[in-house]
Order: C-alpha cells, then structure tokens, then sequence
C-alpha cells in the first residue's frame, strides 16, 4: 500500500470518526494528524509544533498539544511513553512494539512476528482495568553502535 493512499485512508477515518463524535475537522487538526502520520520518528509535541507552524501562521504550542490529545482521544495517534519521561506521539496505531536507543533517545518500531502477542494478565483482584499495552526493548542503535570517526563522515 502506497504511503499517501495510506496517509488518505487514515484522513478518511480521522474524518469519519470527528462527524460521528460531533468534532469540528478544524484546520489544524487535519496539517496536525498529516505530519503525524508523514513522520516515523515519534515526535514529541514541539518537533510537531516546528514542522507545522510554517503552514499555520499563528499557531500555539498549546494549540498542538491540544490536537495532539484530541487525535489520541479519538484513536488516530497514541501517545508513546518513553524513558526520558517525554511524552511522543505515533501516527500507527495497529499494535506495535518499540526500541529505544539509550545513547541518542531514538524510537524505533520494531514489527517483528517473532514476538508473540502477549494478553495482559487478568488485573480484576486489584480493581485495575487495563486499557492497552506495549513492549519496549531498550539497547543501543546500529548508528550509535559505529565508531564515533565513522559517524562523523557518514553525517556530512
């Protein structure tokens, strides 16, 4: 499937699910989940804020993460905890796990059939209900793996 037949199926839903709630299909809200679903990198609400306020004169940073919160509510984003407590973003919203590099803080998704899908444990003696789930590996990145001379080069 081609990344803007992708990008126009997820818009389609986004905007199916806005009528069905009553939302506004503001401007912002369509150029907020467009660069979210353009982008792999799992951005944080600022880098989301730097890539679009070009195309949004006027645009506040509490605007973003406002839009940011509505697409998560409305099942089009899901937040993505991370170790250095930054809260990021992720336009897939089918299951996937994660890595992260513990040298450059890099979010990777990891789709990999060898990891078996896992049922949350029954939580029903404690009261807890749980919603959702993820698996993140930590390590260390192929790029963070090479010699430091090496990446220098490669970067110019």
């Amino acid at each position: 499937m081609s990344a803007s037949f992708e990008a126009s199926r997820r818009m389609a839903e986004f905007e199916r699910e806005c009528r069905r709630r009553g939302l506004s299909l503001t401007v912002q809200r369509r150029v907020i989940l467009e660069e979210l679903i353009a982008r792999r990198d799992h951005p944080t609400a600022d880098q989301i804020y730097e890539g679009v306020k070009g195309r949004l004169p006027g645009l506040s940073r509490t605007t973003v993460y406002r839009v940011l919160e509505t697409l998560v509510e409305v099942g089009v984003a899901h937040k993505v905890l991370h170790h250095d407590a930054v809260v990021r973003f992720d336009g897939v919203t089918e299951r996937h796990h994660h890595l992260i590099c513990l040298e450059c803080d890099r979010l990777i998704d990891l789709e990999d059939s060898l990891v078996p899908d896992v049922h949350p444990p029954d939580a029903g003696p404690t009261g807890f209900s749980i919603r959702d789930y993820s698996i993140t590996f930590t390590g260390i990145c192929a790029s963070c793996q090479q010699p430091a001379e090496r990446r220098r080069w490669q970067s110019n």
